[in-house]
Parts: structure tokens; C-alpha cells; sequence
């Protein structure tokens, strides 16, 4: 009896050890499945990056002549990074009435006929989309986008272009 009653306080012990381990791993593991995800393309690079500096727009990542491209009906992400020393905005017709998600300290702006963010000096923000396709309520290939406190006039520096690609069609000329 001293035997089987010294097996099972041993086995208890051991129980009681590994316990508080499994216990930490499953709240881990659970942690991580719990949390929110943000809507974000499939690729976690961005499809374009937009430097906000010197009161101009500088595009660092997806660039074309006059500013960016995206392809018509995929998920798009934006980054913002304002290395200026005040605040700007992005905003744009392609934005307006399309739900998106921002990661990052950024105020939502919403205009007349546009929508988009405000960025802080020295914030970095990434703006998450569906990309509008040929339809009733988005017919443009291209699209604009401005700095609605610097950018409002054709001169100014920040305003730039978005060139939406639609790849849908037939492949080859026919």
C-alpha cells in the first residue's frame, strides 16, 4: 500500500508540475488565436508607400510617373508615413463610400465627393482596401489623391495619381 501511495503522490506531483506549463502554452496559443485580425492583402508587403515630406508626396514604393498603381478588384495596402513637421492628408475619390480598415494613429476624413486619413508629423499609418472594379459607381482607370490641407490647388506638390489595372479580359490580341 506505502507503494502504490508513494506512486500515486509522485504522479501527482508531476501532474501538478506539467499543469501550470500546458496551462501557459494553451493561453498563449489562445492569445494569439483570439486576437483581431486586420484586413490585410495576402502579401504584408505594401502595394505602394507614400512619404509625406517637405509638403510634398513622395512615392517609395509602387511608383509610376505621377504616382502609384493598383490592380482593379484585389486587396490593396497603403502605407503613410509622414516625416514632415505637420500633419497632412490622403485623400481620394476611389476612397469614397469603400470601406477600409487603418493601422496605425490616423484620423478618418471624409469630404464631399472623397474620404481617406489624416497623418500625424512622425506617424506611419497603413490604409487596408478592396480596389474598386469597372462599375455603375467606379468607372475610372485612374484616380487622384491629394493632401486636402496642401494639396487642394492643380500647382501644388501634394497631389498625385492612382492607376487602377483592371486584369480581367482575354489574353492575347486575337
Amino acid at each position: 500500500m506505502r507503494h502504490i501511495g508513494g506512486i500515486v503522490a509522485s504522479a501527482i506531483a508531476l501532474l501538478a508540475c506539467a499543469a501550470p506549463a500546458a496551462a501557459q502554452s494553451s493561453t498563449n496559443e489562445g492569445t494569439e488565436a483570439g486576437r483581431p485580425q486586420m484586413i490585410r492583402s495576402q502579401n504584408m508587403d505594401p502595394n505602394a508607400e507614400v512619404v509625406m515630406t517637405g509638403k510634398t508626396f513622395q512615392i517609395a514604393r509602387g511608383e509610376t510617373a505621377k504616382g502609384f498603381m493598383l490592380l482593379a478588384g484585389t486587396r490593396a495596402d497603403i502605407v503613410l508615413r509622414n516625416e514632415d513637421s505637420v500633419a497632412h492628408e490622403f485623400v481620394s475619390p476611389m476612397l469614397f463610400n469603400v470601406p477600409f480598415s487603418l493601422d496605425g494613429n490616423g484620423v478618418f476624413v471624409k469630404l464631399p465627393n472623397a474620404a481617406g486619413v489624416r497623418v500625424d508629423p512622425g506617424r506611419v499609418v497603413r490604409l487596408t482596401f478592396d480596389v474598386p472594379q469597372d462599375t455603375k459607381e467606379f468607372q475610372n482607370l485612374y484616380e487622384v489623391f491629394w493632401c486636402n490641407v496642401h494639396g487642394k490647388q492643380h500647382g501644388d506638390k501634394m497631389r498625385g495619381e492612382v492607376l487602377v489595372v483592371d486584369h480581367r479580359g482575354e489574353i492575347g490580341g486575337g
